[in-house]
């Protein structure tokens, strides 16, 4: 099954790919030589495995997944790609702004997102307090342990199986194996419904405090899978960021969450949009 959708005329493939790092976790791949992405889903109405493959071709987005039912195809290719943002409101507002502007006129703004809100949340969770290389170790082991076929990322039913202690030793994730357990169980019992942080027209600060009302989501991950889930009203400001701010931006270190919130202020809600493309640019510039 293959599907042709069509895209904005603002899109730019390799631009939201490389939006932030989830294209180097699994079951993400990218094949930047080929312009290829792929993941791998599966659902418990069909376990098995399913390899789907990203490219663009010309104004089309091109889903090929052998086995995926075409309006899952469309679903996933939607959400991963973020096609539903709407970056107008912010194009006005960046007109006279240089590095804004090139950030979207090379494709910016929209953020590759995962096929799902779980895989979203449970990465961002695993981000916090720890190096990309533990992150990414971590995701690694996730899915070996309880993934479909050792491939795909689980599902929350599959991640409630596990006891804390279990997913603390087999996924070495240290304190986060409590919350990953509480939030898959939350998740697969009905209790917490993740549909609704994705509604478009949930206030923004409501959304901010049903994440952080979940164990283990602070407000790093909290405004961190908001920028993901679209939502640009917090700035999601880590040691990374700070360090990037001050190379552009030099001054003291101990005011540097004051002089980011001070700067982008003016953005509004899309406050954490001007600041995550400015302080991505130079992923993108040097490869253009």
């Amino acid at each position: 099954m293959t599907l042709r959708l069509a895209l904005p005329a603002d899109f730019s493939f390799d631009g939201v790919v490389r939006s932030h790092g989830w294209y180097d976790l699994p079951p993400f791949s990218y094949h930047s030589g080929a312009g290829a992405l792929t993941t791998v889903v599966a659902t418990d109405h069909d376990p098995t495995p399913r390899r789907i493959v990203f490219s663009q071709r010309g104004d089309r987005l091109v889903v090929a997944g052998d086995g995926v039912p075409p309006e899952k195809l469309r679903a996933v290719a939607r959400r991963v790609f973020s096609l539903d943002v709407d970056l107008s409101p912010f194009q006005a507002m960046v007109r006279r702004e240089a590095v804004l502007r090139r950030g979207l006129a090379r494709g910016g703004g929209r953020m590759l997102r995962s096929p799902s809100v779980f895989e979203d949340a449970v990465k961002m969770l695993l981000t916090t307090n720890c190096s990309w290389e533990a992150t990414r170790g971590m995701v690694v082991r996730l899915i070996a342990l309880c993934g479909p076929g050792g491939e795909a990322f689980p599902s929350p039913e599959a991640v409630a199986r596990f006891s804390p202690s279990v997913l603390k030793t087999k996924v070495r994730c240290g304190y986060r194996a409590g919350a990953l357990a509480r939030f898959a169980r939350r998740v697969a019992s009905g209790r917490l419904d993740l549909s609704l942080w994705e509604k478009p027209d949930s206030p923004s600060t409501e959304l901010r405090d049903a994440i952080l009302a979940e164990h283990g989501f602070g407000p790093y991950a909290a405004e961190g899978l908001m920028r993901i889930l679209g939502r640009h009203d917090f700035l999601a400001i880590d040691s990374w960021v700070r360090k990037q701010y001050r190379r552009a931006h030099p001054g003291p270190a101990k005011t540097v969450d004051r002089a980011i919130a001070r700067r982008y202020a003016r953005y509004e809600s899309f406050r954490g949009l001007a600041m995550w493309l400015e302080m991505t640019s130079h992923w993108h510039e040097k490869k253009a």
